[in-house]
């Protein structure tokens, strides 16, 4: 007998031999099976009398271990006869190189035994190696005498005790993971013959469709990883967790990682390969669950995309026939081609929502064509303006299955599609509120016409980021006594109940009012703005500006203006202004449009046409990237719809107190 030491520590082994998933540990003994040109490989389970797994056993008809390379590779930690080599004897890829998966019995029992019959000159001859848990660095090398039945090549693994029941490597869900393992090498080489517990891994008969990446060059932060592929295999039925295994050359997997991509519905196995999977798998690196190396992320990350791209495009495949019949039906909530790309990502959203609520909501199956029209468009409402409720209404709404709607809010969470659509939608809106603006202060049909209360002021309260973004409404078209009130509320004192006056004894109203709070070392500090807002058919005077500067003093006359860090802004937007006006706002050194710039206090004169440059101009490159265009026909249906909505709300309101005293 001859006693061969690895030159390591007991613990540097055991931490290269330890995986804490056992179908990997055991797929390490097939693959050194394969590496023989073995055409045949069982994996058997020995079972007790209550089924529970006792031992495993991995037979295979392959070349064998010779004494030679018994004597080579058992002796050197790291090493082995397959470094030198590129293809197996058979012509076959070499799945190990680094002599280290022959210790992967590590993590599942105590003790192994290999016994194998190889050829020797022509003869026959046979051999056993045994390596206890306890001591991975000793493996024991001896000859054994051939049996009557010893008539071919080949090694069987013995593997017992094992370190804790593994009941588990019978059941369904790990011989589904083996055979996502081994699926590329056997649908490569067809010939072969796996079997795993009495069942013949045939993937080709459980496939239901199969797609290749082209390959590509991913820039990494600290290299360049060439010629990754990337291959995707979907299941008839569960093909087990789902995960991307990683291999150097194509069909052989060196490491596997959870796939984590949102496919509703989808049985898939995923593999990429690279030669920079090999130089991981070479560092023993794709054993480390918690990989942290960043150039690896990025290459998995890139994998993950591609993926959920690939199953958002088959979930649109899939959902095609059931959205063209609700088109015949009437009842898709859109009609004709996508305007834009902001309605292309609603829809392609909106049809994967579509799909999931016709495949698990039987209420939605019976409904009348109304009410699933009536449904779907509430879900693109949803969709448009506030993509994250989506998860409430597939619950309250249809009723769905929660792993259902936690798969759909994962794709909108995963791919940021909820972010792209909102932050779209927001753009959208404001490009086509700057075209109605735009329709209602040009367009000679409108520009005479339109009022200041009831029309112009609507607009602009629902859209304050005209004039300042994080701004919230907070009054509208209000006096000037319930501003310094409110003020006063804000900040937390009281004020008596006497009216705040202009010079001349009336009481002021101005169109908006809004407030914000913004970071600041004093906590109490508050930012206002106040808007007065006039027809574009006016051109204002003297008696304009006075009438603002009238505003601005009765404010600064109050107790709450002058005890408070507070900022005010005042704007008054205008048609035009005379040449009185132009020459006290267009003044050297100054912003143009600047009237009044005081410690807490600053006042602005400015045309429509400046405001809508200034929106267009802040809109302009993100709206060119989103390709956002806005009809003449929506404008219009825009501009009637205010009108028609302020008038329903003019009559039935009743008039506010302090109507009677605007000046």
């Amino acid at each position: 007998m001859t006693i061969l030491q690895l030159k390591a520590q007991q613990d540097a082994l055991q931490k290269a031999a330890m995986t804490r998933d056992p179908v990997r540990a055991l797929a390490e003994f097939v693959w050194n099976a394969l590496d023989a040109d073995a055409s045949e490989v069982y994996v058997e389970f020995d079972r007790n009398s209550l089924g529970g797994i006792e031992g495993i056993a991995v037979r295979d008809n392959g070349n064998g271990i010779t004494s030679e390379r018994a004597n080579i590779d058992f002796d050197n930690w790291g090493g082995s006869w397959k470094r030198m080599r590129v293809r197996t004897d058979g012509n076959r890829a070499f799945h190990g190189k680094e002599g280290q998966g022959r210790l992967r019995f590590f993590s599942l029992a105590e003790r192994a035994l290999w016994t194998s019959i190889y050829a020797d000159g022509g003869a026959l001859k046979k051999l056993t190696i045994k390596i206890a848990a306890g001591a991975l660095g000793h493996a024991e090398v001896e000859p054994a005498d051939l049996l009557p039945h010893d008539h071919q090549t080949g090694t069987v693994v013995q593997l017992r005790p094992l370190k804790s029941p593994l009941n588990i490597l019978g059941g369904e869900e790990a011989r589904n993971d083996f055979s996502a393992i081994f699926a590329p090498y056997i649908l490569q080489y067809p010939t072969l013959a796996i079997f795993y517990d009495g069942v013949r891994i045939d993937p080709s008969s459980t496939i239901l469709q199969a797609q290749e990446f082209p390959a590509r060059t991913i820039i990494c932060p600290n290299r360049t990883v060439r010629d990754l592929s990337i291959k995707v295999i979907e299941w008839k039925q569960s093909a087990g967790a789902r995960k991307i295994h990683f291999g150097g050359e194509t069909g052989v997997v060196l490491g596997s990682l959870p796939a984590n991509v949102t496919a509703p519905g989808y049985e898939f196995s995923a593999y990429a390969y690279a030669p920079f999977f090999q130089e991981i798998a070479d560092a023993n690196l794709l054993e480390f669950d918690g990989l942290t190396d960043p150039d690896f992320g990025h290459v998995v990350e890139h994998i993950r995309e591609e993926l959920s791209d690939y199953f958002r495009g088959r979930q649109a495949e899939k959902s095609g026939e059931l959205i063209q019949q609700l088109k015949d039906d009437g009842i898709y909530p859109y009609e004709g081609d996508p305007k834009d790309e902001v309605e292309k990502r609603e829809r392609q959203v909106l049809d994967i929502a579509i799909h999931a609520v016709s495949s698990y909501s039987r209420d939605f199956k019976k409904a009348e064509n109304g009410l699933k029209k009536m449904t779907l468009g509430l879900l693109r409402e949803a969709l448009r303006h506030n993509p994250e409720a989506i998860h409430n209404i597939l619950h309250h709404v249809f009723n769905l299955p929660k792993n259902r709607q936690d798969e759909f809010s994962n794709l909108l969470q995963k791919t940021n599609l909820g972010n792209i659509i909102s932050a779209s939608t927001l753009i959208a809106d404001r490009i086509v509120s700057i075209q109605v603006l735009k329709g209602i202060v040009f367009d000679p049909t409108h520009r005479n016409t339109v009022k200041e209360r009831g029309e112009l002021d609507a607009l602009v309260q629902a859209n304050t980021w005209m004039f300042g973004e994080n701004f919230h409404i907070t009054l509208a078209e209000t006096g000037l006594t319930r501003i310094m009130d409110r003020v006063s509320q804000e900040i937390g004192t009281k004020r008596g109940k006497k009216r705040v006056t202009k010079g001349n004894g009336k009481v002021g109203r101005v169109d908006s009012f809004l407030g914000r709070i913004v970071p600041h070392p004093n906590q109490s500090h508050r930012e206002f703005l106040l808007i007065e807002l006039k027809r574009p058919s006016l051109i204002i005077g003297r008696k304009e500006v006075d009438q603002l500067e009238d505003y601005v003093n009765a404010i600064k006359a109050q107790p709450e203006y002058n005890d408070t860090s507070n900022t005010w802004t005042f704007y008054l937007v205008t048609g035009d202004y005379d040449d009185t006006v132009k020459g006290r706002i267009t003044q050297s050194g100054r912003p143009v449009g600047l009237f009044i710039e005081q410690e807490g206090v600053t006042v602005w004169i400015k045309t429509w046409a400046q405001v809508v440059r200034d929106c267009e101009a802040r809109l302009h490159f993100i709206a060119d990237k989103l390709q956002v265009e806005v009809s003449g026909e929506e404008i219009e249906s825009r501009i009637a719809q205010l009108k028609s909505s302020i008038l329903k709300t003019a009559s039935n309101s009743q008039a506010d107190p302090e109507e009677a005293q605007t000046s």
